[in-house]
């Protein structure tokens, strides 16, 4: 167990920039609607 959380540990330090760009990737895929009214509102000026 304590060989997997130093592992994990590892992962996240030499990978954070990679893991930080997916989930702001997922986090977008996922709010696309939400962005696209919003700019839309501002568009029209609603």
């Amino acid at each position: 167990m304590q060989e997997l959380i130093e592992d994990l540990k590892t992962l996240i330090s030499k990978n954070w920039k990679v893991i930080l760009l997916i989930a702001i990737i997922v986090y977008l895929i996922f709010s696309y609607s939400d962005i696209k009214h919003g700019i839309m509102d501002g568009w029209m000026n609603k």
